[in-house]
Parts: C-alpha cells; structure tokens; sequence
C-alpha cells in the first residue's frame, strides 16, 4: 500500500477518554484495574477487570441514540466522533467515505439482561429496542446515520482480531480507489457476567489476590487474560487527498495480512507458524523485510499458550535481540473487538513521539523470548517502522505495518 494515511484518531478506554491521557498512561506503564462484575459465587476467587470510567454517552449522541444503542455501540460512536474532530476539515463525501467496525461480542450484554427480563418479569421485561441494540451491525450503522453517510458499511466480527481486520479492509477500499476517507476500528464492552464467569470456568482468567499481577504478557508466571473495554477508531484518507487539505498525517498505513490458524478454537498453534505468516505477508505488502521493522506491538494477551505461539512466532520471523516488543494488555485488559485498534494507536504514538511503550506489569520474562520486551516505563527509540498484531478465537491472525508519516 502505497497511499493510505492515519488522519485522525479517537479513544474510549479504561486509560482515559482523551488521546493524550491514554498515551501518557502508556508510556508510565499505568496500570487500570479494578474488581470485575461477577466471580462464581462462594468460589473465594479474586475477579479483576479493566473498565471504562465517567463515561456518559450523551456528550456524544442525542439521548434517544443513547437509548437504543448497547453501551459497545455507543463507545464506538463516541471515538468515531473524537476521530472526525481530530482530522480537522474532513469534508466527507457521503458516497465516497466508508465505515469499517470490529466487535467480538457486540450487545450481548443487553440480549442477555433481555433473555433475564422475561425469565424473570415475561415480555414487560425485554427491552423493546433490543434488536437495534444487541445486534452486531449496530455501531458501524449509527457512526454513518449520525453523518449521513451512504458509501460502504460493514461489520468484521473476527474475535479479537476483529479491529484489526476492519482497519485492514478498510485500507485496502483506499488503495484501491473504492473510497476517499474510511472511519475504521473496534469495539467491545466488558461487563456481562455471564461472560465474566464464562471466562473463568473456561480458564482464561486465574484468581489473584494481588490486581497488578493479574495479566503480565511474557511473563514466566503469566497465568491468564484481564478483561478490559472501549472503542478506538481512525480515519483513513487517501494520502494524497490530505495532503492537499493540510492535514496532521500521523503515519501510514502500508501493509494487512489475514490468515487462518486453522488448529483449534480457543488455542494457536504452539509453533506460531500461522502468526509468523500473518506477520510476514503483511511485511511483504508493505515492501519492508523483517529487519526494517523497528519495533513490534504484539497481541501479547499474558496467557500461557497464547504469548508462547507469539513469542516463537516473532523469534523465528525476525530472530533479532535487540528488536523491542510490547505489548499493552497488563495497562487496560483485553479489549477483545477493539484489541487492534488500541494496539494500532499506541503504535501511531510511539511513532511521533520516538518512544515504545512499556509493558505493564511483566517483570520476569518467559526465557523462550528471544527479543527486547520493554518493560517499566517508555523506551527512547528511533522508529519508522511498527508491525501491529491481533490473533484472536477461531484461529483469526491478523497484522498491520504502520510507517511513519516523513519516512514516505
């Protein structure tokens, strides 16, 4: 890819609502955790989650949007808006501008309080909106009813690559001449309980007493996921087209690979095979070799079988000591749908500002990694080049390259 700008930018996280909180926290390995909506009752087991703060939906949609919309959707049209307001004289075309969503679970917290309403209380307890709330397709419709936008609309459902793979597409409608300007990225919302206890019967999340221990990706005593939440989006732009309007370009977006892992529901292949290829077919795109890659934010979800195949995945692709990698899900949990984003923008600031990112919480490394994990607080590195990853359920691996806007 050769035309694609990141124009604009916007954040609904468990770090902050504002870019510029999110990044700050990044960088000082900040870590956001609190207790989690349910643990099984009577277990006696710590339940630890990373959620959302002072949100309210109505500084960014009308209060009958707020009321028909799952909280998933309304964080997503929340950073959809900051995102257009970052990019400055957008001027979108309504033909020519697309609308790309990732979720992982979309408003299974509203169908599930639905399905509880009528066990409980009959029909009077289901919410009468709950197909326009619950339903995936959702957050990616009231981003384009909310700008009146007609060109394409689509929803990535792909686990936690789902971000990742909506920015990828959506990349992809840029190059090609599809479109002009996409707002792309994810979203999620963590705070079913029927999930919650799901995750930990199936093993996903461990019990700790001690909340900045709970999710150390890479670490030797890593023991499972901590749920987190939010929305990010980006504006895409051809580049050319922003240049010409003056636009803030903060990186491009030069390569996107997609490929099956094709080995088990929940579980990678323990080689990383499939996410070495992901990585090096979004290199191949992107016309760099492993060795121009500066630095790489890895899905690194800090649980014992996932960071092992991404661990092999990176060593055997790149087999360099001094390349750093980080990963953000020990600052603000798993944010399953909007992972890739989120993973995306700490790249974008990691790019500007010459630095990568710390990874919270990790302090004793797996001795199978073979590379530089950044830990305790921002590294000073000179950076042009950023690979993104997101592997996610159902075998979905996913990765971008991202350069630097004066590197073009």
């Amino acid at each position: 890819m050769q035309n694609v700008s990141i124009t604009g930018r916007g954040v609904v996280s468990s770090l902050g609502l504002e870019l510029d909180e999110f990044s700050s926290k990044l960088d000082r390995a900040f870590v956001q955790v609190q207790a989690a909506p349910a643990a099984i009752e009577g277990s006696g087991e710590f339940l630890w989650a990373s959620m959302v703060q002072d949100f309210s939906p109505t500084d960014w949609m009308s209060e009958r949007v707020a009321a028909g919309t799952d909280p998933f959707a309304q964080y997503a049209i929340a950073a959809a808006v900051k995102s257009v307001e970052s990019a400055g004289d957008l001027e979108m075309d309504p033909l020519r501008t697309a609308v790309l969503v990732g979720t992982s679970m979309a408003g299974v917290e509203t169908l599930v309080d639905s399905q509880h309403g009528l066990d409980t209380v009959g029909v009077e307890g289901v919410s009468r909106k709950l197909q326009i709330q619950a339903w995936p397709n959702m957050a990616a419709g009231q981003i384009a009813l909310h700008y009146g936008l007609h060109g394409p609309l689509l929803t990535v459902c792909t686990a936690c690559a789902s971000a990742l793979d909506a920015i990828g597409l959506a990349a992809r409608m840029i190059e090609s001449g599809a479109v002009e300007v996409a707002i792309a990225g994810g979203c999620d919302r963590a705070r079913s309980k029927v999930l919650a206890v799901s995750a930990q019967l199936y093993g996903m999340v461990q019990s700790e007493s001690d909340p900045l221990k709970v999710c150390r990706p890479f670490d030797v005593e890593r023991t499972g996921i901590m749920s987190g939440e939010g929305a990010g989006m980006v504006i895409l732009e051809n580049a050319d087209r922003a240049k010409a309007r003056g636009a803030s370009i903060h990186g491009y977006l030069r390569g996107y690979a997609n490929v099956s892992d094709g080995f088990h529901p929940s579980s990678p292949d323990p080689s990383g095979q499939w996410e070495r290829r992901a990585m090096e077919l979004a290199q191949e795109e992107a016309a760099v070799a492993p060795e121009a890659v500066d630095a790489v934010l890895a899905h690194g979800t800090g649980t014992p079988v996932g960071d092992t195949a991404e661990i092999r995945a990176i060593n055997d692709l790149f087999g360099r000591a001094d390349l750093p990698v980080t990963s953000i899900k020990g600052h603000l949990g798993h944010t399953a749908g909007a992972a890739g984003v989120m993973n995306l923008l700490a790249a974008l600031h990691s790019l500007e500002e010459g630095v990568v990112v710390p990874t919270a919480g990790t302090k004793k490394l797996d001795p199978e990694v073979d590379f530089e994990v950044v830990l305790d607080h921002a590294r000073p590195a000179s950076l042009e080049t950023v690979q993104v990853n997101a592997f996610g359920f159902g075998g979905q691996d996913s990765s971008l390259v991202v350069t630097r806007y004066d590197s073009a």
